[in-house]
């Protein structure tokens, strides 16, 4: 839902020089410091079922933009225009903030670890990536550089990540290391820039690297170690997840500015979520006659749809042929949003001439070719039909014993049915 803003802040007097020139427009100057920056549009979905993530923008005029989950304090949950939410369950708000980096705060350095004690070392594992440590920010900063300490004998790429609480990525940079030494490991600058605003829970992660020294936790003292004054490295993290919290990895004698930054007032874009509906009501296991279909099933519903698969990734529609012993498995849509899934096993409902069916043979199963079906009664026709209940081969025998051609069909599963001079039977074929 789209909101506009036409307000502009001139709050922060202090860096702002304000002339009325003779036209009677308002000339507003930065002298030193920054400007704050004017959100003047939000947008989003406005309604979203249940389970789905929701896709939210805004019109800015600052450097950035961070979403929070209040008006004022809370968390920071995301960056960036388009921001797109975790799935949501409830209905919610976030708020846009734009901000200004005007940088000015005095460089500290010596951040974290200063230095490492032993030489212990190894590259980022990529089915582990990233590596690296998490910290709190108790304030906006910038990471200038960090230091890190090369083992490896040849050169290679440091691939750098700055990201926030939800794994959103922040900052990133590539910079490319010389060689070093296993034995004497050799200093080397990496130089970032990456600005943090205030907030919880970041990581400064490689995603690949040469082998750089990290130390375990009988090599160095423990967490948490202080970065300056302007947040805490809280432990390390490997795999976006926090294992290894007790390893230090890599990056030592962070250099950090404490940022000036100016922001905008944050707006409010909310989501409404509309409940998923319940399943479907109907038995679990219902029988049926020889020549139904999905359609003839008892299920109590709004708008169903049938699927093959427990997952719903496969729809198949309710002119289906029912196969007996097969698991079909159906959902409705409320309010334009879908539901769970009821399963439903059906069994073929014998009576004198389904009985008289029970006899045929048919052969391979599954098929690459040739299929031979035989019966003691007279056959009439073979159909087989696709998983969507689209009639893909239909023959007509007059014989006990026929041979199906299907050398031509593409592999998966069929429905076939078999009509007799007793009526007609369906059954399940898989073709390799």
């Amino acid at each position: 839902m789209k909101k506009k803003y036409n307000r502009v802040r001139f709050d922060m007097l202090a860096v702002l020089t304000v002339t009325l020139l003779s036209s009677g427009i308002l000339f507003a100057q930065e002298r030193q410091g920054c400007v704050d920056p004017v959100i003047t549009a939000t947008d989003g979905p406005g309604t979203i079922c249940e389970g789905e993530t929701a896709t939210l923008t805004a019109t800015h005029n600052g450097d950035s933009v961070n979403w929070y989950d209040a008006a004022t304090g809370g968390n920071l949950v995301g960056s960036g225009s388009p921001f797109v939410t975790p799935p949501l369950s409830s209905s919610t708000s976030f708020w846009a903030e734009s901000i200004n980096n005007g940088g000015g705060g005095t460089p500290q350095t010596g951040g974290g670890r200063v230095a490492p004690t032993n030489t212990s070392s190894s590259a980022v594992v990529p089915v582990t990536s990233p590596w690296g440590l998490a910290f709190d920010a108790t304030q906006d900063f910038t990471i200038n550089s960090v230091d890190v300490y090369l083992a490896s004998s040849t050169p290679g790429d440091v691939v750098m990540q700055l990201k926030d609480s939800g794994l959103n990525i922040l900052e990133t940079a590539t910079i490319a290391a010389p060689a070093g030494n296993s034995s004497t490991p050799v200093q080397f600058t990496l130089n970032l820039d990456f600005y943090v605003p205030m907030g919880t829970d970041f990581n400064l992660v490689a995603e690949s690297s040469p082998v750089m020294v990290r130390e375990f936790s009988s090599g160095h003292p423990g967490f948490p170690y202080p970065i300056g004054t302007v947040g805490t490295i809280t432990g390390g993290t490997i795999n976006d997840n926090d294992t290894n919290a007790t390893l230090y990895y890599f990056f030592y004698n962070w250099t950090v500015t404490p940022g000036l930054v100016c922001a905008s007032d944050r707006v409010e874009e909310a989501v409404m979520v509309t409940p998923a509906p319940a399943a479907p009501t109907g038995a679990s296991t219902q029988t049926f006659s020889a020549g139904e279909t999905l359609a003839d099933l008892d299920v109590t519903g709004e708008n169903l749809t049938w699927y093959a698969d427990a997952a719903g990734m496969t729809m198949i529609p309710d002119t289906t042929p029912l196969v007996d012993g097969t698991t079909y498995y159906v959902s409705q849509t409320v309010d334009g949003c879908e539901g769970d899934l009821l399963a439903i096993t059906v069994e073929l409902l014998l009576g004198v001439d389904e009985a008289a069916l029970a006899g045929i043979r048919y052969y391979p199963n599954p098929v690459t070719d040739q299929l031979n079906i035989e019966h003691s009664q007279t056959i009439r026709s073979v159909t087989l039909f696709n998983a969507l209940g689209q009639s893909i081969v239909s023959k007509e025998y007059d014989s006990t014993s026929v041979l199906l051609d299907l050398s031509h069909v593409a592999a998966g599963s069929y429905f076939m049915r078999i009509t007799t001079q007793e009526g007609s039977k369906t059954f399940s074929v898989l073709k390799k």
